[in-house]
């Protein structure tokens, strides 16, 4: 199945997509979470940031919130990078609080991709990635999948 044009997404409290919605300008997206250097790996080949053993490790903590307008386009992002959780959730709490007539749920929104920080932020197609070949979606840097029978639910 080919993926739809707007990717439904449906607001989940106390787990990832706990604060998506709509506000007075359209719609939103927001969260906190680590960030993998994608952008960095894709552009060297090897993930600047490791542990004392060598290994790969996630980047700084992040607050982001994503704007999209009443169809699902992307319009903005506004991305922060945090040395702790408890900080980037603080920083998510001032963003949100910038909205007006916030209502959490559902959404629905289009493809998009953000390059920040060394990291790539945004819903990308990566079908050519899923084993059966069918459509699949994955948002960044999160990587929580989304895919058939597109109704708002995902994989983390």
């Amino acid at each position: 199945m080919r993926i739809p044009d707007l990717i439904p997404i449906s607001c989940e409290p106390d787990y990832h997509t706990d604060t998506i919605g709509t506000h007075a300008g359209g719609l939103f997206f927001g969260g906190v979470c680590r960030g993998w250097p994608v952008a960095a790996y894709e552009e060297v080949g090897e993930w600047p940031w490791r542990d004392e053993h060598d290994e790969p490790m996630p980047g700084p903590w992040f607050a982001i919130l994503h704007l999209f307008d009443h169809d699902g386009r992307h319009l903005s992002s506004e991305i922060g990078p945090f040395a702790d959780g408890a900080e980037a959730d603080q920083a998510l709490q001032r963003m949100l609080a910038c909205l007006q007539d916030v209502e959490y749920g559902d959404i629905a929104v289009r493809l998009f991709r953000v390059d920040a920080h060394d990291c790539v932020f945004g819903l990308i197609d990566e079908t050519d990635r899923a084993e059966d070949g069918d459509g699949y979606v994955e948002y960044y840097p999160n990587q929580i999948g989304f895919y058939e029978p597109w109704d708002g639910s995902y994989d983390t």
